[in-house]
């Protein structure tokens, strides 16, 4: 008997803690929502590539890949996965 009241404090301290850290990160996803979210970031890095690299560009070519590298770290720095 002493065993499961042991087991069950254990584990209600564990759901505990679960909420408690993600409580947080709740909060700043629905801040991110209500400032904009990912559609303006998208919107935003998308426009800053094609300014670092304008022109139809082709697969391989040098510009094209300056144009990722410039999306994906705009989208990093905004906090989202490019």
């Amino acid at each position: 008997m002493r065993i499961e009241h042991t087991r069950f404090a254990v584990l209600v301290a564990a759901f505990s803690l679960a909420a408690f850290l993600v409580t947080p990160t709740i909060a700043e996803a629905a801040t991110k929502r209500a400032a904009g979210g990912r559609d303006a970031a998208v919107s935003k890095c998308i426009a800053e590539a094609q300014a670092s690299a304008p022109g139809i560009l082709t697969p391989g070519d040098a510009d094209r890949a300056r144009r990722v590298a410039v999306y994906k770290n705009c989208m990093v720095q905004a906090g989202y996965r490019p």
